[in-house]
């Protein structure tokens, strides 16, 4: 497994001054309880910098993807940054030498009196205007901070310290008793001891053959590689860099210490890696898979294709791997919740199906007895069967009965059974309404992107009574979390809602919209009830087509090239009797071809 080294983190690091240095930070958000994302508006452009502490997936890049919150709850870090870095600049973003640190440093003006943060809504889109707060970063009056981000493994931490170097807040906290460098709320701030090991980037040929003949051998008695014995001897170099480095030298990442090494070409290929002017992001894959990462092509890897940049290569990576973070697990739970339900409706479906059939055996001992008295004229005694001319089907008679008895049998039986039969075609379709509900809902619940998308959605069963109340987050305040439809306006100037649960799919179609608004939904398929608010306009093509295409993505079949898209009047739409919200009925529709696209392209 590929990890966040000195060198990736010193190209992630270029990157940023590149981009957001001198930005404001509009939002702070947590993806995940070791993790913080950052909404930094700089240049005419929205940055988003994903931060994480996690054991196994640390590290720091920015983000193509708009991260969504993924905790249950605000931690003390988020109302710590949200309090000292929402509204700051970054004013400088520095690696301390060879280490796994970066330190962003941020001003901002100290809050007004009786005035509280403002955390900007996720819900639409809006360009921020062009920040009226100009300052000099100089200015006394200005609060400082610095965040730190420490991505070392298993030490990984972020921590805000105030200007003071005193620590406010951190994503993991470090006693005494952990370690003798402590990482606690008003204790000092101090960057971890640098290791006593050489500078890779002043490697030289007499230099790396004398460090490599005196390793010492592993846990197992096994002589070093030359790879390894790099990597003990400088700092800042990975396992997987130095590999790249002796491959480049000797072409065998394998390979032992020896006298006829070309040690020159070993100092060399070293530094060659550190060289900004070198830097070649790329990735490397295997049966469609990542499996590493490097600020340089590596070039003793099958699978490696470049990268845009080592924010795109970290993204792509950490993307495959860390595939189930707090939401996405809450998502699956849900899913599995909701599936049980429909199990146990199939099952109802199922049962409800065999009684129907049987309905329909009782409708053939009405028929039958309906018959025999047809043709009684022409039954005789002890008469076995009843042919109908032009009918297959056989009429069976008991020959110790008379024709009189049996049709009266089959009438007392149809009249005894009719009645457990009744509200059978009723309940069936009570039953049919319920899973197109649940269809619905798991489709929208796959569209769900992010945490607040998922509890909203949580909720909405919850209250339709498909789950208990123990499923959903009470510590959540509802009314946070059921989040509004969508709301766009298109290049024409037109208002466009998009529902993303059955609720607001309901909120979409009968309360935002008018009758004489268009609505679009995707054929045959679960997915958004989009309304184009028209007041009575002609809809423009292009804003026809804009609709269109948000409504393929908020569908079923979201991967696929293209979607057909009904559309038709607000008034042509009708609920469903008896129906859970959003399921409805149209007609006079027409119906169009659109790819998907999401609503911040």
């Amino acid at each position: 497994m590929s990890y966040v080294d000195a060198l990736t983190i010193a190209a992630v690091v270029d990157e940023l001054h590149e981009t957001i240095i001198g930005g404001r930070i509009q939002r702070v958000l947590q993806p995940g309880p070791l993790s913080i994302a950052l909404e930094v508006y700089a240049d005419h452009h929205r940055y988003h910098l994903l931060i994480s502490a996690s054991p196994r997936f640390a590290r720091i890049h920015l983000s193509a993807a708009k991260p969504s919150r993924g905790t249950t709850s605000d931690t003390p870090l988020l109302l710590l940054l949200r309090k000292y870095v929402t509204g700051g600049r970054i004013v400088a973003i520095e690696q301390p030498n060879l280490e796994r640190v970066v330190l962003l440093s941020i001003v901002k003006r100290p809050p007004q009196r009786n005035s509280a943060p403002i955390e900007p809504t996720e819900e639409i889109e809006t360009e921020p205007d062009e920040p009226d707060d100009e300052f000099d970063e100089h200015e006394e009056s200005l609060l400082r901070c610095e965040l730190v981000a420490e991505l070392m493994d298993q030490r990984s931490n972020i921590v805000l310290v105030g200007d003071n170097n005193i620590i406010l807040g951190c994503a993991r906290r470090v006693t005494a008793k952990m370690s003798r460098r402590v990482i606690l709320p008003r204790e000092p701030y101090e960057l971890q001891p640098p290791q006593d090991k050489r500078d890779p980037r002043l490697i030289t040929a007499a230099g790396v053959r004398d460090t490599s003949e005196s390793a010492e051998p592993d846990a197992k008695g096994r002589a070093p590689t030359l790879a390894r014995a790099l990597v003990t001897t400088y700092r800042g170099l990975s396992p997987l860099a130095a590999r790249e480095a002796v491959f480049r030298a000797v072409g065998d990442t394998e390979a032992m210490p020896g006298p006829d090494l070309p040690w020159e070409r070993v100092a060399a290929a070293v530094p060659v890696l550190w060289s900004p002017t070198n830097r070649r992001p790329c990735l490397v894959r295997k049966d469609g898979a990542p499996i590493a990462f490097a600020p340089y092509t590596l070039t003793h890897m099958a699978g490696a294709s470049d990268q845009p940049s080592m924010s795109a290569a970290l993204e792509a990576y950490f993307a495959a791997r860390e595939h189930l973070t707090d939401h996405q697990q809450r998502r699956e739970a849900l899913r599995a919740q909701i599936l049980d339900v429909r199990e146990r409706l199939e099952k109802q479906r199922a049962s409800l199906n065999s009684e129907l059939r049987k309905v329909r055996d009782l409708e053939r001992l009405r028929w039958e007895g309906e018959m025999i008295y047809a043709f009684l004229h022409t039954l005789e005694p002890r008469q076995a069967e009843l042919r109908i001319d032009g009918d297959p089907r056989v009429i069976t008679l008991d020959p110790r009965k008379s024709a009189v008895e049996s049709a009266q049998e089959r009438f007392r039986a149809y009249d005894k059974a009719k009645g457990a039969m009744e509200g059978v075609p009723e309940r069936l379709h009570a039953v049919e309404v319920r899973l197109a509900g649940i269809d619905e809902t798991l489709a929208l619940l796959d569209l769900a992107e992010g945490f607040e998308a998922i509890e909203t959605i949580a909720l909405e069963v919850a209250d339709q009574g498909l789950l208990s109340n123990r499923h959903t987050e009470k510590k959540r305040r509802p009314s946070k979390l059921k989040a509004t439809p969508l709301r766009l306006e298109s290049s024409d100037g037109f208002a466009i809602y998009v529902g993303r649960s059955a609720g607001q799919n309901e909120m979409v179609t009968f309360k935002l919209g008018a009758p004489e608004d268009l609505w679009l939904h995707a054929r045959g398929l679960p997915g958004a009830h989009v309304i184009i608010k028209s007041a009575g306009r002609d809809v423009p093509q292009s804003t026809l087509e804009e609709a269109a295409a948000l409504a393929a993505y908020f569908s079923r079949n979201r991967e696929e090239p293209a979607v057909e898209i009904d559309i038709t009047r607000r008034s042509q739409v009708r609920r469903i009797r008896g129906g859970p919200p959003g399921l409805v009925s149209y007609h006079a529709e027409a119906t169009i071809r659109a790819a998907p696209r999401p609503p911040w392209k």
